[in-house]
């Protein structure tokens, strides 16, 4: 593998008029070199278009793509991801910030573990508000900002099916070439991290890096804040982790130990679903909680 390897940053912007600039200057002030950037407007409809354009005629180099419809997270970055050279791919919405180290620290985490084998890398994280400022890390830590749950070293299938702080999509760096063989993200969803991961532990590896490496936007308009909420968008979210868990059932029917960890998601999301009156989706979960019961029973 070459020693400085190209890696594509895909900004995904949909109505971040305020935050967009400060994103795409946080790949450009990188201190790893070897970068292409690929911005990819989602049919916003506030001022990001204008004012990705006027920054761009500086920098005619970077890549930019309009959509002229909405198609959603997963086939916005399948739809750019199609256009990368890069040997690695980082997905960064254009809300989010990458501290100046961050792609140096990737890669070589990549090239120090088996890069064949290894399917994304992913690190630590502040949480800051609109303004930029502080809020807590993503993973918690100590004294010395190193996390307190070491199972993070060992990111495995398990862990991931099982929930909990085990993922943190916004600090990963993912390998193209197992991207591509997955056929990307699964673009009938409404997110696309979890569905990924789990296809990537699957077959390959996970490595954790020890450090905070990006800045997370914390909005109240985030996707990650809309989870179990009651309305349009965590609908949406609901319908596709009962997908992501239909998948998993039906691949790992004859695996027990798979299907107890999935179980264990699927009664947290019947548990919430229960606290926000979502009586559908306790239907809907309780069909696949039946199917799990089922196939835990008859597998070998």
């Amino acid at each position: 593998m070459n020693q400085n390897p190209l890696v594509t940053v895909i900004c995904t912007c949909f109505n971040h008029q305020n935050f967009v600039i400060e994103t795409i200057e946080s790949v450009l002030n990188q201190s790893y070199s070897n970068i292409e950037i690929i911005i990819v407007d989602d049919c916003s409809s506030d001022d990001s278009i204008s004012i990705i354009s006027r920054f761009l005629e500086k920098h005619p180099e970077i890549k930019f793509i309009q959509n002229q419809q909405n198609l959603g997270n997963t086939k916005t970055f399948n739809k750019a991801a199609k256009q990368a050279n890069g040997s690695f791919l980082i997905d960064l919405a254009c809300d989010d910030i990458l501290l100046p180290n961050c792609i140096s620290i990737q890669v070589e985490s990549f090239l120090k573990s088996n890069i064949i084998s290894t399917g994304i890398v992913f690190g630590n994280s502040e949480y800051i508000d609109e303004n930029g400022n502080y809020l807590s890390d993503y993973f918690i830590t100590d004294l010395n900002k190193k996390v307190i749950d070491k199972k993070l070293f060992t990111t495995n299938l398990i862990q991931l099916l099982e929930g909990g702080l085990v993922m943190n999509s916004v600090s990963a760096m993912i390998n193209k070439s197992i991207f591509d063989e997955l056929n990307g993200y699964d673009e009938t969803l409404a997110f696309e991290d979890l569905d990924f991961w789990i296809r990537v532990l699957e077959k390959y590896q996970i490595e954790f890096i020890d450090e905070i490496i990006t800045q997370k936007r914390d909005l109240k308009s985030s996707l990650g804040n809309q989870f179990f909420k009651n309305n349009e968008t965590a609908n949406k979210i609901d319908s596709s982790m009962n997908v992501i868990f239909s998948k998993v059932i039906k691949k790992h029917k004859k695996d027990k130990i798979v299907l107890k960890a999935v179980l264990k998601r699927i009664h947290y999301c019947i548990d919430n679903s229960i606290k926000n009156k979502k009586f559908r989706f306790v239907f809907l979960y309780g069909i696949q909680k039946l199917k799990v019961h089922y196939f835990v029973l008859f597998a070998k």
